[in-house]
């Protein structure tokens, strides 16, 4: 059974494999499929919203044209004859019936055309629908005008018809009124009343047919101003790009409805204000590395170096090689503060305890370094020894430092593991401030603790811990310093090369020390400080800037 499931496993585990891989695979091509889809999806609709919009624009400006031009003849056709007004009916009439035969092509049938050809034959097809509806309008007016030329001109002749028949019938009377015959012969009196009133009734009809006659030739000849005046339907113009309208609401619907567009199209629109903000950041960031290196780094190298102390009278420090684990033998009176996780085994006659902090006189400094709830280590013969050792770390590596009495060296306490003192004689830490030092500030170091001899500090660095003689003048890595004699000058330097600078490889500064008899500690491989520049670490970063500002 178990050879059988021995061989049954890979396979399965191999079939398990191939069925996720698959599933993955045809995932992802779903995915892109969709993605696609909705990108072509959406660079149509935006094509369309495109052609539809420039065609939207130009109907509208031609429309407006037209309309300009249409009312400037209608004005004109008012003046006119009505000779004149049957000639435009004509030509209006035959203009009008080719545009209607124009605007009966769709611009949305086959065949397909590119997006510039596909607005162009959007305008043409609603343009000649525009001028349609306008000629279609000019083409009613001009009619309701010669219609009411005409029946003015009609009523005028009629009216001018039937004075010039009273006037020949009144004239026929008074030939006949005027003959010499019997009857004018036997009553003279009374012929002669007939022929005054038939005088004065005369004269009326002439006076009538003239005026009949003078409103009939006004009518042939009629420019007046009371004809009405054009006026432009808007509303039958609305109906007529009311498809265009419609359909370029359904097109910007179209973008608006598409998820593609709605969630990648703003940022393709801010793309240009976010690139012009990166690039002036890259910019920015450029010439504020050339100022630091170039302008500040070279003044602030040629400033008085920090020494914060007078040489010691004593002999200099003592260092044993850094290894894994530090076998410690206590000599009596002698006790041991070590962290819990860096004590790997002791006597077990040895006398434990627990200390709160490291020196209650920098309780925050202690507190902040880590170095709270420490092992106080005591042994009773100088055959008991303890072991310190990191259980968390396999790369770090111990070393003891021995600071003799009168001696005094500044150390960062992020280094530290333990400290080995006199159990009759307290650990003394002193504080030095530097609030007007240009390397201080250029470095961020404003505070400087100075642990005082006799004291061993057991220090941890990743792959070693060295300490070397400061000589006629030693330069170091700043990420990489631990400590330093407190007598010597210290002072920084620019580093060499500008590239590894700028791309945050090395420091802008590197630590610089001189003096006699002053030593120098170092963590072979450092970590504290080199996680990039202060924005990529965050707040990571502002807490490594606020240690070092206080020399943690």
């Amino acid at each position: 059974m178990s050879i059988l499931q021995s061989a049954l496993t890979p396979l399965i585990r191999f079939i398990f494999r191939a069925f996720l891989s698959l599933l993955v695979i045809a995932v992802v091509l779903a995915a892109g499929r969709f993605l696609l889809d909705a990108g072509r999806g959406l660079r149509s609709s935006h094509a369309d919203l495109q052609a539809l919009t420039s065609a939207n624009a130009s109907v509208a400006a031609y429309r407006e044209a037209m309309h300009s031009r249409v009312t400037a003849r209608m004005t004109q056709a008012r003046k006119e004859t009505l000779e004149q007004i049957d000639l435009r009916i004509a030509d209006v009439r035959v203009k009008h019936d080719k545009y209607v035969a124009l605007m009966d092509r769709s611009p949305f049938s086959l065949p397909l055309v590119g997006p510039n050809q596909f607005a162009e034959r959007i305008s043409e097809r609603f343009n000649s629908a525009v001028m349609a509806e306008m000629l279609g309008q000019e083409l009613a007016y001009l009619q309701q005008l010669k219609g009411m030329i005409e029946s003015g001109r009609a009523a005028a002749e009629r009216d001018y018809k039937q004075a010039r028949e009273k006037l020949l019938a009144g004239q026929q009377e008074w030939n006949n009124l005027n003959q010499v015959d019997v009857f004018r012969l036997k009553h003279p009196g009374l012929v002669g009343g007939e022929l005054e009133k038939l005088r004065a009734r005369l004269t009326r009809d002439q006076a009538d047919y003239l005026r009949a006659r003078k409103r009939y030739e006004d009518q042939v000849t009629s420019t007046s101003a009371k004809r009405p005046t054009f006026a432009v339907d808007q509303p039958a113009l609305d109906a007529v790009t009311d498809d265009l309208t419609d359909r370029l609401e359904q097109a910007r619907n179209a973008v608006t409805a598409n998820w593609f567009a709605r969630y990648v199209t703003p940022v393709i629109h801010v793309l240009p204000v976010a690139a012009a903000v990166l690039l002036s950041s890259f910019a920015a960031h450029f010439f504020i590395k050339l100022l630091f290196y170039y302008v500040l780094a070279p003044l602030a190298a040629r400033r008085k170096p920090i020494q914060l102390e007078a040489p010691p009278a004593g002999q200099g420090v003592h260092a044993s090689a850094s290894a894994v684990s530090q076998d410690i033998h206590l000599a009596p009176g002698e006790e041991l503060l070590v962290l819990p996780d860096f004590l790997q085994s002791s006597s077990t006659a040895a006398i434990k305890h627990t200390k709160l902090v490291l020196d209650w006189s920098c309780l925050w400094t202690s507190i902040i370094s880590g170095m709270v709830m420490l092992t106080r280590v005591r042994t009773r013969s100088l055959d008991d020894h303890v072991v310190v050792s990191s259980d968390a770390d396999a790369v770090s590596e111990i070393a003891l430092v021995t600071i003799p009495f009168g001696a005094a060296m500044v150390f960062q306490p992020h280094g530290l593991v333990g400290v080995i003192y006199p159990s009759a004689t307290p650990l003394k830490i002193t504080r030095r401030w530097r609030l007007f030092s240009a390397h201080a500030w250029l470095t961020l170091q404003l505070r400087y603790l100075i642990f005082r001899g006799p004291v061993t500090l057991i220090v941890k660095g990743t792959r070693g811990v060295r300490v070397e003689s400061a000589g006629q003048g030693r330069i170091i890595s700043q990420f990489a310093t631990l400590g330093f004699s407190s007598h010597l000058h210290y002072a920084t330097v620019r580093s060499e090369t500008f590239w590894p600078y700028y791309q945050n490889r090395t420091p802008l500064l590197q630590d610089k020390f001189d003096g006699p008899n002053g030593y120098y500690i170092y963590d072979e491989t450092p970590r504290f400080g080199k996680r990039g520049g202060f924005f990529s670490r965050g707040l990571e970063g502002l807490t490594d800037a606020v240690l070092k500002v206080f020399g943690i």
